[in-house]
């Protein structure tokens, strides 16, 4: 079986536009948005934040599911913005901190999207456990043009020991080949990039992860373990040290300015609005889509601050940046830190400043 398959990037730009990430800034439109059906989740994961509930109440993150009403003012928001512009999102992703099958109504939000036409790429990430038949179909349907699924290990006793609540691997080996098998029966728009962590694997693991799932996946990787935002507050990293980010590109560690304030934005399942999709502590809002609409809060004062904060070289005074290690796996076409004046000019000029 030929496992050499091409890795899907979550922050790579098309082939056509593979240029210096500040030669295409400042963005009218983000080029990317995450958006949370739901920020709770049917795993406790070791190495996730959403896992462990004692961390998750000292610092009083909430929990719950999106509502679709308040879902599809998102989207109303954003067709305004695309409308205005002209740019749609690049991609779209239904998930941040939560599983997103938790929400009943995950293939209608794909469907809405896509009927607006507010994004070139609808994706999501699921840990499989919820795709029943029907939810796969429903997915299907809904318009989904990725779906990524993480496997956190390849046999039911470790799959407990790593989630603390699952230990069915093969009922996971069935709803990827269900899937995979019912989207490229319907005509295969949507994609399945299927990933495991290198929780310590052994070779030998690692191979079976691939002849698992090599053959009912579009792509396929083995991804590294990353510290999330706010690194220091506890080691999601599982003691394992890693040299590159968890897309495989090399560690930056002397990076200063964070590229996500300018092309990102992560909608929490409640409408709060974060910088950035590993803001498990929801330390970086910059406003609220409850009452505010998508326009005002990317171009607002809140945004403005965070990025002119990064570009003058005092991330660490935003207690969420400070010692986060996800910034620093990055690919080089996204350094900012050359063009941190010139870029200083620009939003200080855009901020009235």
């Amino acid at each position: 079986m030929d496992i050499k398959k091409q890795n899907l990037q979550p922050y790579s730009l098309p082939k056509t536009e593979v240029r210096p990430l500040y030669e295409l800034l400042p963005f009218s439109v983000p080029y990317s948005m995450h958006i949370d059906p739901a920020n709770i989740c049917n795993f406790r994961c070791k190495f996730c934040p959403t896992g462990d509930d004692k961390l998750l109440k000292s610092i009083g993150r909430p929990k719950g599911v999106m509502s679709y009403e308040l879902y599809c003012k998102i989207i109303d928001d954003l067709k305004l913005l695309v409308e205005k512009f002209g740019d749609k999102l690049k991609r779209l992703h239904l998930y941040k901190d939560g599983e997103p099958l938790i929400n009943k109504r995950l293939g209608e939000m794909a469907y809405y999207a896509r009927q607006n036409q507010v994004t070139m790429s609808i994706e999501t990430t699921s840990n499989g456990a919820l795709l029943t038949e029907e939810r796969a179909i429903e997915l299907i349907e809904g318009g989904f043009d990725i779906i990524r699924i993480s496997i956190e290990h390849v046999t039911s006793e470790d799959y407990k020991r790593i989630t603390g609540t699952y230990s069915d691997y093969e009922q996971i080996k069935k709803n990827v080949a269900f899937l995979y098998k019912e989207s490229e029966r319907r005509g295969g728009r949507l994609k399945i990039h299927t990933k495991i962590l290198d929780v310590g694997l052994s070779t030998a693991q690692k191979e079976k992860f691939m002849e698992d799932f090599g053959a009912v996946s579009h792509t396929i990787n083995i991804d590294q373990l990353m510290g999330w935002s706010k690194s220091g507050t506890k080691d999601f990293t599982l003691g394992v040290s890693s040299s590159t980010g968890m897309n495989g590109f090399s560690m930056l560690r002397d990076r200063k300015v964070c590229p996500e304030a300018f092309s990102k934005l992560a909608v929490n399942f409640d409408g709060r609005v974060s910088v950035c999709c590993v803001d498990w502590s929801y330390g970086t809002i910059v406003g609220d889509l409850r009452s505010q609409c998508l326009a005002d809060v990317w171009n607002g004062p809140l945004l403005r601050r965070f990025r002119l904060l990064h570009l003058r070289g005092e991330r660490r005074k935003i207690e969420a940046c400070a010692d986060c290690q996800y910034l620093m796996g990055f690919p080089e076409y996204t350094m900012l830190d050359g063009k941190a004046e010139e870029l200083l000019k620009i939003y200080s000029d855009m901020a009235g400043l």
